[in-house]
This record gives C-alpha cells, sequence and structure tokens, in this order.
C-alpha cells in the first residue's frame, strides 16, 4: 500500500487525460475562442450588418454628388396667319439645354446652366431665322430654415449612427459568441481533469480491495472490511462514468460551439494561471470606452440630440436668398450670337428674398416636442446601463480576487489530504485504520482535488466575464476580424 501512494499521488497532480488520439485537433483556450468567432453562422450572419448600414453613408453622401441634364427638344407648328388667310405660318425651334447643379454644406443650392436655341419661320422677317445662346449662373441659399451644414448633413450623420450602431450589435453578439466558447472549453477541461480524478479514485480503491482480498485470505482482516473495499470500488467505478458521460457531452457542446464534425477529436489544455492585477479604476475607464451596449446607448443619445437639434432649425420659418445672373446673344447666325454673348453685350440678372411659414407651424412644433422627449429618455438609458455596468464590473472583479484566494485554499486543501491519505495508509497498514476509514479520506483527496480544480476554472471563468463585461474579451483573445463584412469598423480607425 506504502508503494502505491506515489502512484496516486502522481495520477492525481498529472495533466488531465487526454482522448485525443495522434490526429486529434490540438487547442488552445484562445485557438478555440477564435474558431467559434470565426465558424459561428448566426456571427457570420450579424457581420453584414454593419456592412450594410456603412452603404447608408456612402448614400448620404450622395446628396453633395453634381447633378448633370441635358434637353434636346425639337418643336413645331403650323399656324394660319389670320381669319381668312391662306398663308400658314410654318415654326420650327430647336433647343439644345444643358445644366450643372450642386448643393453646398451650407445648404444653398447652384448651378449652371446654358442653354441654345435656333427657330427659324417662313414669314421671311427680320427674326424669322435666329439662334439664342444663353449662360446662366444661379443660387439660392437659406438664412433661416435648412442654414448650415448639420442640417444639410442630417441624413449622412444618421446613416453615420446607424452604421456605428449595428456596428456595436455586432460586437455584443461576437463578445457573447468568445465568451460562450471560452466557458465551453473551460468546461471540458475541468470534465477531463475530473475522469483523470476519477480513475485515479478507482484504482486506488481497486488496489485497497485487492489487498484486502489477501488479507483475508491469509486471516488476518476480517471479512467484512473485504466488503467495504468492494463497495468503494463500485461507488469510484459510478462516479468514474459520471465523469466520463459529463465528458463526453462537454466534448460535443464544443464540437457543436465550433461547428466541427461529430466524432473529431479535441486536444486541450488547461490555461496558465496568471495572477490577477486588475484595478477597478482601469476597468471601468476601458468599460466606459468599449462596452458595446454603453456605446450604443452612447450612439442613441448622440442621435436624439442631433433629431433635436435639427428639428428645431426646421421649426424656422424658411427664409431664402435667391438670385441669378447670366449673359445672352441674339443673332441670324448661331456664331455671331455666340460672340454677342461672349462679348458680355447684353447681361441680365435677378436677385430677392422668399420667405414662407405655415400659420401655426403646429407640425414643426410637435416634431421639436417629441425629440426632445426622445433625447431625455435617451439620455436616462445610458444613465441606468452605466450603472448597471459599474456593478457588473464590481461583481466581476470580487468574483476574479476570491477565484484567485480560492485556488490557493483548495492547493493548500489538495496537499492535506494527501498528507492525510498517507497518514491514513500507514495506519492501516499498522491496523489502526479500517477500510472505510481509508475509503473515506480517499474520498475527501478527490474532492479536494476536484475542487482545486474547479477553482482553476473559475478563475478563468472570473477573467472571462470581467473581460466581458469591460468589452475587451475580443482583444485579450486576438481577435482581429477584417474584411468587407465589417469593414465600417476600420471607418474611423477603431480597434
Amino acid at each position: 500500500m506504502l508503494r502505491a501512494l506515489p502512484l496516486l499521488l502522481v495520477i492525481l497532480c498529472a495533466c488531465p487525460i487526454s482522448a485525443a488520439g495522434a490526429d486529434a485537433l490540438t487547442l488552445s483556450i484562445g485557438d478555440a475562442v477564435q474558431m467559434a468567432v470565426e465558424q459561428n453562422l448566426g456571427l457570420q450572419v450579424a457581420t453584414f450588418s454593419p456592412a450594410i448600414a456603412e452603404t447608408g453613408i456612402r448614400k448620404a453622401r450622395a446628396i453633395y454628388d453634381p447633378l448633370l441634364s441635358a434637353l434636346i427638344e425639337h418643336q413645331g407648328s403650323n399656324r394660319q396667319v389670320a381669319p381668312q388667310s391662306f398663308f400658314v405660318d410654318r415654326q420650327r425651334d430647336f433647343n439644345f439645354d444643358t445644366s450643372i447643379s450642386q448643393l453646398l454644406p451650407s445648404g444653398a443650392t447652384t448651378s449652371l446652366s446654358f442653354s441654345n436655341l435656333w427657330s427659324r419661320d417662313n414669314l421671311t422677317i427680320p427674326v424669322s431665322r435666329f439662334a439664342q445662346p444663353q449662360l446662366t449662373l444661379s443660387f439660392s441659399q437659406p438664412l433661416l430654415q435648412g442654414l448650415g451644414r448639420e442640417v444639410t448633413e442630417r441624413g449622412i450623420t444618421t446613416a453615420d449612427d446607424a452604421t456605428d450602431s449595428a456596428l456595436a450589435d455586432w460586437t455584443q453578439q461576437a463578445l457573447n459568441t468568445a465568451a460562450a466558447a471560452r466557458n465551453q472549453y473551460l468546461l471540458l477541461v475541468v470534465a477531463r481533469e475530473s475522469v483523470a480524478t476519477g480513475q485515479a479514485s478507482l484504482n486506488l480503491a481497486r488496489e485497497v480491495h485487492a489487498q484486502n482480498d489477501a488479507r483475508v485470505r491469509a486471516g488476518v482482516l476480517a471479512s467484512y472490511q473485504l466488503q467495504d473495499s468492494r463497495l468503494g470500488v463500485l461507488q469510484a467505478q459510478k462516479n468514474l462514468l459520471d465523469a466520463e458521460r459529463a465528458e463526453k457531452d462537454a466534448a460535443d457542446q464544443l464540437r457543436a460551439t465550433l461547428h466541427l464534425p461529430v466524432g473529431t477529436t479535441i486536444a486541450t489544455s488547461p490555461p496558465p494561471f496568471v495572477p490577477s492585477e486588475v484595478s477597478e479604476s482601469d476597468a471601468m475607464r476601458t468599460a466606459m470606452l468599449r462596452r458595446p451596449d454603453l456605446v450604443k446607448a452612447r450612439v442613441a443619445v448622440h442621435t436624439a440630440e442631433f433629431n433635436e437639434k435639427v428639428s428645431r432649425n426646421l421649426a424656422l420659418p424658411s427664409l431664402a436668398l435667391q438670385g441669378s445672373s447670366g449673359v445672352t446673344g441674339l443673332d441670324k447666325s448661331y456664331g455671331d450670337a455666340f460672340g454677342d454673348m461672349g462679348s458680355v453685350k447684353y447681361p441680365f440678372w435677378s436677385v430677392g428674398l422668399s420667405f414662407s411659414v405655415p400659420i401655426g407651424n403646429n407640425s414643426a412644433r410637435a416634431d421639436v416636442a417629441a425629440n426632445r422627449l426622445i433625447a431625455s429618455q435617451a439620455r436616462t438609458q445610458l444613465a441606468a446601463i452605466e450603472e448597471s455596468a459599474v456593478l457588473e464590473i464590481r461583481t466581476a472583479l470580487r468574483a476574479l480576487a476570491s477565484a484567485q484566494e480560492e485556488i490557493g485554499v483548495t492547493e493548500q486543501g489538495v496537499t492535506a489530504a494527501e498528507v492525510l491519505m498517507a497518514s491514513y495508509l500507514k495506519r492501516q497498514q499498522l491496523g489502526l485504520a479500517t477500510t472505510k476509514d481509508v475509503l473515506d479520506v480517499s474520498s475527501s483527496l478527490t474532492l479536494a482535488r476536484q475542487n482545486y480544480t474547479s477553482a482553476r476554472a473559475n478563475y478563468q471563468t472570473a477573467f472571462t466575464n470581467l473581460w466581458k463585461s469591460t468589452g475587451e474579451l475580443l482583444d485579450r483573445e486576438g481577435i482581429r476580424l477584417k474584411g468587407n463584412s465589417i469593414a465600417s469598423s476600420e471607418r474611423k480607425g477603431t480597434p
């Protein structure tokens, strides 16, 4: 029995037994998280949402695209010159007009147009045939409603906020996926260490039973202790079967999360223990910047406050400064008419103010009131999410600190249980302890080892919860997904 003790301690302290074969897929916890994020079908669907939202920005920016238009038109008419007259006036006009217009950030619209008119008839008078080219520059600048870049680009700002919100939704879903994969990996590690611990306990129970059987046959041990050791073997077998079933369940769950074929063997390794050095202030600062729900809430506040500001502008009366100027030419030949236009002999211009306002303006005032309430609602929602985030982070930090202390306590518990196990093996050898005593101490050692395994897993789980609550889990696991589907993350230099 004393010779069996070192073997027992080696088995209990060994790395978890892996069912992986030579062709197993070996994954670290970081590899599993990376694979889960890359392979998750729901997340792949979600990656298109930010890119789709970003197309809305490009569409909104189209307000600054110059508009080019052209018109080619031929008109004709045959008209009787006077009653009872047999003379018919045959009028033929040909127009070729082109223009380009542009919206300016101030809200002004400006356009440059060039028109050509060729006209002829059969009246044989001096103006029976003439050409009239004309170049016109016009503008209209809002002075109250619609004035300023913010109002002009309200569609761009709204689309930009929608893209940020979609990216925050994607990040939240990616965080959930990464956290689930990490926790499932840890469950598999714990299950495999439980299998190793259960196997070691079964080996010890069998060794005790074999020794008891030999001693009963030699007549130096009461036969009832043989029944105790047989019961210990059966109980150890049941515990091992339960542990093996839990290990298979955990492996199936991880395979499903990683979208691996059924039956794929995954070789795992326990994550290394790294002492925690996380300060509450750093965690809070990171969370305020990175948590997707806070990012989305701040975007909602920005959108609501922006809409409130724009609605106040749109409630103003419409007052616009309008003007135009240009040159024209008129002659029998197009060349001479174009020359007249080029000499600027016949300029024209106009300038004026246009004013309009709905009587009562109730619709615009209702929009202002509604947007003011929406902005207040968004700010209140942001404050509520911030309070929830603070509570979640403080809870995660306490859990991390507690788990770190628990590792030390349970490790000491394993050491104490191993010493007690050695003591009872010696006592049994001297006849000072019964088989039941040895098996009870063996159960205590198994429990201590399982507690130590759970404590290490709880420590890693606490990190998972903390990094998820601060929004930095993806960065911690080195996940960098790039491409057209989420290219909007690079639009503002977002990491």
